[in-house]
Formats: C-alpha cells, sequence, structure tokens
C-alpha cells in the first residue's frame, strides 16, 4: 500500500499523511432542490508540524457549452486525529455555517459524520447535518458527501475523483 509521510510532519499526523497536498478534479453533485450539476474542485491538506492539518476547499460549476466555471463553494478547517484512530473535524463554509464531524481513520478510509452544525441566519442553504467518506484509491483522491437539511433527509449531494498535482 502506498501511504507517503511527509517530511516535518507531526507523528500524531502519520494516518493522514496520505492526504497531504494538492488534489483537483472533477465530480457530480445534486443541490438541496434536487438538481444535478458537474464541478470542478480543488483541495488542500497542509501542516506546519503542529498536531493537525489545515484544509481548504473550493468548487467551481462547470458551465454548459464550454463556459467559464462559476464559483460553487469553499469550505476550510482543521483535522485533528486522535491514538485511537478517531478524528475531529471542524469546518467552516462559505454560505454561512459552522460544522464539528467525527469519525474514523481506517488506513487510507476515513469515515466522517456530523457531531453538531452552527448556521448563520443569512446561511444560504440551510444546512443541518452531513455525511462524508474519503478515500484513497489507485492513488487518486475519491470522496462522497451526503448532506441534510431543514427540508430534506440525509441524501447524496458531493461525490468526486481528484488526483494529486
Amino acid at each position: 500500500m502506498d501511504i507517503e509521510v511527509p517530511e516535518g510532519l507531526n507523528p500524531s499526523l502519520t494516518a493522514l499523511g496520505w492526504l497531504v497536498g494538492r488534489w483537483e478534479g472533477t465530480g457530480n453533485g445534486t443541490d438541496h432542490e434536487g438538481a444535478d450539476f458537474e464541478f470542478e474542485q480543488r483541495i488542500e491538506f497542509s501542516h506546519n508540524g503542529g498536531d493537525y492539518l489545515f484544509y481548504a476547499s473550493q468548487t467551481f460549476l462547470l458551465g454548459e457549452d464550454g463556459a467559464d466555471p462559476a464559483p460553487l463553494g469553499m469550505e476550510a478547517g482543521f483535522w485533528r486525529p486522535k491514538a485511537d484512530a478517531s478524528l475531529e473535524v471542524t469546518l467552516t463554509n462559505a454560505d454561512g455555517w459552522t460544522e464539528l464531524l467525527v469519525g474514523k481513520i481506517q488506513v487510507t478510509r476515513i469515515d466522517l459524520l456530523s457531531d453538531a452544525v452552527v448556521r448563520a441566519e443569512s446561511a444560504e442553504v440551510t444546512h443541518s447535518a452531513g455525511q462524508r467518506l474519503y478515500g484513497k484509491v489507485e492513488g487518486d483522491l475519491m470522496y462522497a458527501l451526503d448532506r441534510a437539511t431543514t427540508e430534506h433527509e440525509l441524501r447524496p449531494h458531493m461525490w468526486a475523483r481528484l488526483k494529486r498535482v
């Protein structure tokens, strides 16, 4: 199994070392109203020697007929692994909510579930819960994001395959 441990990585982050770097690719999604869309995504996991990873993600809606991609979403946060292979992730989304996710690291698979969501009054989507799966498959980062809102139960929202750049 190909697992990288970047130089200078805090030993407590070894289980997440395979994520460190920049990833780009495309994916598909279904918005909160049920409309399908395609998107481009850029994710970066970085570290500064501390016991957490910094995460930043940007998505761009792919236009029809070759139109330039339009900004779709942006989120950033911190991934904090624990000695028992559990994981806490705090994310802030540009659409007006902050989410705490908890989960488990299983070598090159990470399962996360919302523990708490706080929405601003002006939040564009009434996000209420989420579930995420990240995994390394054939050297690529694959993920799936399920989302619940105040209008609907948890359902698939976005999924993508990203390549390290």
